[in-house]
């Protein structure tokens, strides 16, 4: 391949190229810029055309998943941007779709980067060919100097911009640092890798589907680093994560390992479990070694109390079964999870009997052998009481339990002996077992649709979670999911608004509200809480939209309806601009 990428500026190259319709010989990471010029130009832009001097450009508003994904990399950038800032740069991040939702820059730059706001889109159609978009759309880093931009104007522009990734193989955005200043890129891209490696990694380790997580590299000195292999797997040894640097590690993509047994790519990470921590070496299934750590992440604070759940604990360990009762949303799931993370090393099957149709119920629970109904596996299928032999079966929402089955049920825990479906073999499994229903199981038994026997059994140790109105301890239970979502902290008002608020879902809407709340709210305080009664804000029904578009709209022309039609009114009433009123009323 000649070297024409050096003999001559990119300047003519482009002339060549949409003048003489010249595609010049490149090299292959440069491919994707020829490929985005072609795109700009297929669009209707021309490299002429203007995007810096623009001043009324389409500011679009930012949804749930927006905000989250700005709050979440924040730091990264700060740290990019704190490194850099001398260089008069501007530091941003787009999510997959082109959406700008975070950008820094010096107060004194604010002129020069005034054409990249947190709500614009930046696409080829209207930016042309720029960093940011080829990362998305190559999954790859790139670099982009002068007159690499398609648009004439950003001749003098400089850029370098990483794709970051969710630890499943999804690309979620980029991060991007621009200056137009004429300086090596070089710097900033291997910075900007680093902070995105940094970022997968912790994103994976924070994951609630990720129980375990497996840190693995070449040489013991990397493990530590933004630059070794993750993989998170559940209780089952299933991958539910993987980073970037594992998958060239092993030489797999991360979509093809999701789900698999970790066990099919190391050969003795059993071993491994036995020594949480430790540096070890671990096989490869190409025989190769590596070596590694498991760690088993610490667990989110219990939401039900430290007295009640060390009850559990003591029951649990006598082998008496916990039965958890109370309304919907008051955390009984929850404190299953918290009283088996006492025994993390022991398998935690869950089913919820009222989730699955009574037909296939049977076979999920107690499993099958080849042919035993229309459909079955050839082979049969293991059921979830033998899966969880030697350790915890959750029964949730016990009370949905089929008649028919509860007989079943009430011989495997009395004998531990159980048949599969179409079987003639007595099979054993011993568990320790937490049941957990919002109904009123003993109404159940006096109407005939609970059996007595059954219930007695199941009823060692009886908790029932309170609803959320009648608790002393909101304010404990908002700190302890604050913490889990970040540093955050709320003002005297939203204190006010916890206490006072009936709560109807209970514990689950008290963490979707503070969740969402914390997503909307401009810094670190949560000034007020978006909760679903409509004398406390004006965003109604948050928590059943996940399109924030169509929220704002309704939300909107409700209030315009209210105001009699009165626009200034509405605008200070949402506490928006005139400008984005009207856009909503269209």
């Amino acid at each position: 391949m000649n070297n024409l990428i050096e003999q001559q500026s990119w300047e003519s190259i482009k002339y060549d190229f949409f003048e003489l319709g010249i595609r010049p010989e490149i090299e292959a990471y440069q491919i994707p810029i020829l490929d985005s010029w072609q795109n700009s130009k297929n669009a209707g832009l021309t490299p002429y055309s203007s995007v810096v001097s623009q001043r009324n450009f389409e500011i679009k508003l930012l949804t749930c998943d927006d905000h989250q994904l700005a709050k979440l990399t924040q730091p990264y950038l700060e740290d990019i941007f704190n490194l850099y800032r001398q260089q008069d740069i501007s530091v941003f991040l787009i999510n997959n779709a082109g959406l700008i939702v975070k950008e820094l820059h010096d107060d004194i730059t604010d002129d020069l980067y005034s054409f990249l706001k947190v709500g614009r889109v930046v696409s080829e159609e209207n930016f042309g060919t720029i960093a940011p978009i080829c990362s998305i759309d190559t999954r790859l880093p790139m670099t982009l100097n002068g007159h690499q931009h398609y648009l004439k104007e950003f001749s003098s522009f400089s850029c370098a911009s990483v794709p970051i990734f969710n630890g499943q193989g999804d690309v979620l955005g980029a991060l991007d640092i621009t200056s137009k200043t004429s300086i090596s890129t070089g710097n900033w891209l291997h910075h900007l890798l680093y902070q995105s490696y940094k970022f997968e990694n912790d994103f994976i380790s924070k994951s609630q589907e990720a129980i375990y997580i497996l840190y693995f590299q070449n040489t013991p000195d990397l493990i530590a680093s933004a630059y070794t292999g993750v993989i998170g797997f559940n209780q089952y040894g299933q991958i539910t994560h993987m980073n970037q640097v594992a998958s060239q590690l092993i030489g797999c993509s991360v979509k093809d390992v999701l789900g698999i047994e970790i066990a099919h790519i190391f050969e003795n990470i059993e071993s491994s479990m036995h020594k949480i921590g430790d540096i070890q070496l671990l096989k490869k299934n190409d025989h190769a070694f590596c070596y590694a750590k498991v760690i088993h992440p610490q667990k989110k604070k219990s939401q039900v109390g430290d007295v009640k759940l060390q009850k559990c604990i003591r029951a649990i360990q006598a082998n008496i079964p916990i039965l958890i009762t109370g309304e919907t949303g008051t955390g009984k799931e929850f404190l299953a999870q918290q009283i088996h993370d006492k025994f993390e090393n022991l398998p935690f099957i869950s089913i919820n009997c009222g989730a699955i149709p009574d037909n296939l119920l049977e076979a999920e629970l107690f499993g099958y052998e080849g042919g035993a109904f229309t459909g079955a596996k050839a082979k049969g299928q293991i059921g979830l009481v033998e899966m969880a032999n030697g350790g915890f079966l959750f029964l949730d929402e016990l009370g949905d339990l089929p008649i028919h089955l509860q007989v079943k049920v009430l011989r495997v825990l009395q004998d531990n002996t159980f048949y599969r479906v179409g079987g003639r073999t007595a099979l054993k499994s011993n568990f320790k077992l937490i049941c957990a229903t919002n109904r009123k199981l003993k109404d159940l038994v006096d109407q005939g649709l609970f059996r007595s026997d059954l219930y007695y059994r199941i009823r060692g140790y009886e908790i029932e979670l309170s609803p959320l109105r009648d608790r002393d301890d909101k304010l404990t239970i908002a700190n302890t999911i604050l913490a889990n979502l970040g540093d955050y902290r709320y003002s005297d008002k939203v204190k006010v608004q916890i206490l006072n608020y009936p709560w109807p879902g209970n514990i689950r809407e008290l963490m979707n509200v503070l969740k969402i709340s914390a997503v909307f709210s401009d810094d670190d305080i949560i000034t007020e809480l978006l909760l679903q009664d409509e004398s406390s804000v004006e965003m109604v029904q948050i928590q059943q939209k996940s399109d924030l578009e169509d929220l704002t709209r309704e939300t909107v022309k409700r209030v315009y309806q209210e105001e009699n039609m009165n626009v200034t009114k509405v605008a200070k009433r949402l506490k928006i601009s005139r400008s984005t009123v009207y856009k909503y009323l269209k």
